[in-house]
């Protein structure tokens, strides 16, 4: 059964934790040689360098699930109400992950389904074996998968790992009129409409109309309620991927991968990234809401220092 119901509470100090996070250990070492004047050796490490724009943007467009075009085309984000339901949790846990993914979508000011019985378009599921069960649906419903196209099919048949994440998007017009699915090459989809000339914004949008976020139990193990639900926020929010290799930032699409720290939650750059892609209108160029992070990400950091002179 589907847990739809936006308990109100958060439960001190998330109990809720699917198994405690590591612990932090530092010791100091002083010597004192014989025959000599006591001395003392302070040791450290070198502050990292703040990450260059360049940077920023470059870990923007890495993570981001898009072709090339990002001049002629928008990045996807949810425009229908949102409604998140979870499959696979007792019941408390379930409702800690959902109030924790509405509380984001609050920060990120989307609009939000009432929580009294709406149809859930974000579905996470906690099963035994997601590429499995992907494989068994592809097999037995392939017509669930008929709105990806064949390469975003065979990613999510291939990819490995704890997690699987199957979007479903429609390309609509400026004001939401949905376009219709290129067959081919020589009857392309034609859409009529009012539009005034412009090179800032785009005649279409993209817009994500349900995801389904698959976790293996086994894969989750030692990850936090907390941390599983925005992890899945910044991969259902958007058309996001997980990093590879090194990355500037930290960011929770690394919480899976054994060669970063898994931060606690969203970092400052999830948040600018998102931010960036649900500030003004949806049919901006990717380019510009790509770029957009470098603002953003400099508004998080204000605010964060800000709130901690308050405390």
């Amino acid at each position: 059964m589907i847990k739809t119901r936006f308990g109100a509470r958060f439960l001190a100090g998330a109990a809720l934790a699917l198994l405690a996070g590591a612990q932090v250990q530092a010791q100091a070492e002083r010597e004192q040689p014989s025959g000599e004047e006591n001395r003392i050796t302070v040791t450290g490490e070198r502050e990292a360098e703040e990450p260059t724009s360049r940077e920023v943007s470059r870990q923007a467009r890495d993570i981001s699930d898009i072709s090339s075009d990002i001049y002629d085309r928008p990045l996807a984000r949810i425009e229908d109400r949102l409604c998140p339901g979870v499959i696979g949790l007792r019941q408390e846990a379930a409702e800690l992950m959902i109030d924790r993914i509405r509380w984001n979508a609050e920060r990120f000011d989307m609009r939000q389904a009432s929580d009294a019985g709406c149809s859930p378009n974000l579905i996470i599921a906690f099963v035994e074996d997601g590429q499995a069960q992907i494989v068994e649906l592809q097999d037995k419903q392939p017509w669930l998968f008929q709105s990806m196209t064949i390469p975003e099919r065979e990613r999510l048949l291939e990819e490995t790992g704890p997690v699987r994440v199957w979007t479903t998007a429609q390309m609509r017009t400026r004001d939401g009129m949905p376009i219709q699915r290129r067959e081919s090459l020589d009857a392309p989809p034609v859409v009529s409409m009012w539009m005034a000339h412009s090179k800032i914004y785009l005649t279409i949008r993209e817009d994500i109309t349900q995801v389904v976020v698959l976790f293996d139990r086994a894969g989750v193990r030692g990850k936090t309620v907390i941390q599983l639900a925005d992890y899945a926020t910044m991969r259902s929010f958007a058309k996001t991927r997980p990093t590879e290799g090194d990355a500037p930032l930290g960011t929770i699409l690394a919480l899976f991968d054994p060669n970063h720290p898994a931060p606690d939650g969203l970092t400052e750059f999830d948040q600018a990234y998102l931010r960036s892609l649900y500030n003004w209108i949806p049919n901006l160029p990717a380019a510009s809401k790509l770029l957009g992070v470098n603002r953003e990400l400099g508004r998080v950091e204000r605010e964060n220092e800000e709130a901690a002179s308050d405390e």
